[in-house]
């Protein structure tokens, strides 16, 4: 993994940099979800200087948690609509991110 990466996510989280693993995902397995997430993601494209950002997708990547209001429409169509099921567990691993910073650009996971 990447020594500054590793860094970057040590310090935004409770974990050691023995414990950051390329398939660790930010919701599920580190807990940041809402406005956690969106802070996240903010420094990571700043620290890393990650072109494009207008084409992060927040409704793909970011786990809303109790900071959002509930959109059940949204969610029915999550499941409903085949194209859309991608959106019913939002996450990103820290292998996507230390691929994201390698090229320097953002670019869906899935």
């Amino acid at each position: 993994m990447n020594p500054d990466l590793v860094d970057f996510v040590v310090k935004r989280t409770h974990l050691k940099a023995g414990e950051i693993k390329p398939e660790l995902r930010l919701a599920e397995d580190i807990g940041f979800y809402g406005m956690d997430a969106v802070s996240f993601f903010e420094e990571f494209f700043a620290e890393f200087k990650i072109k494009n950002c207008e084409d992060f997708d927040f409704d793909m990547h970011i786990d809303r948690g109790p900071d959002f209001a509930l959109q059940p429409i949204k969610w029915l169509k999550n499941i409903v609509v085949k194209s859309r099921r991608r959106y019913l567990r939002p996450d990103v691993s820290i292998g996507h991110l230390e691929k994201v910073q390698e090229k320097g650009e953002w670019f869906n996971e899935r």
